[in-house]
């Protein structure tokens, strides 16, 4: 495996693990007093996993985008080439605002969030969750979430020194 990728698996698994734990502990904790909660509807569910997708990846960009601008040029090989789906859907965002970027990954993991329990909930006919059920799968879920949107947060913060490579290797050429 890359350096790269060893890094940014490190990284990912981090986030993932520790996203994981809190949420898992806080859905337990806020579904106190509750046997079953509805999929659908108030309290559902449902919205409470969209929201808490858009929140957690807005607020873990915000924090991460600014520490891996300074951790990843020097725990990565820099000139490496990108992978082609980061400068497919990514690559543009690199000269944007950290709120600009924080906004628009949220929005892109609230509309696959929603798409994926459109699906994920009819399909294994989910209508409404333990209590235990649902801190496990929420503490899974945003473990999973956080863990993926890592991956591009590295890259977006590794953009603005891939393209000064030459410079930060040292190459005057």
């Amino acid at each position: 495996m890359s350096k790269n990728n060893n890094y940014i698996l490190k990284t990912a698994l981090h986030s993932g693990v520790s996203n994981s734990i809190i949420n898992g502990i806080c859905a337990w904790l806020l579904s106190g007093g509750k046997v079953h909660l509805p999929i659908y509807g108030g309290g559902g569910v449902f919205y409470d996993f969209l929201a808490t997708t858009a929140i957690l990846i807005f607020i873990l960009t915000l924090i991460v985008l600014p520490m891996q601008r300074k951790k990843a040029p020097a725990n990565m090989q820099v000139d490496a080439p990108l992978p082609r789906f980061y400068t497919l859907f990514f690559s543009y965002m690199a000269s944007f605002r950290n709120t600009a970027i924080a906004g628009l990954l949220a929005v892109y993991g609230f509309v696959l969030m929603t798409v994926f329990l459109l699906l994920a909930f009819p399909l294994f006919e989910l209508y409404e969750m333990s209590r235990f059920s649902y801190s496990v799968s929420k503490g899974v879920l945003m473990g999973l979430v956080s863990a993926l949107v890592t991956w591009p947060i590295v890259y977006i913060a590794l953009k603005p020194a891939n393209g000064l490579s030459n410079i930060i290797l040292g190459d005057k050429s």
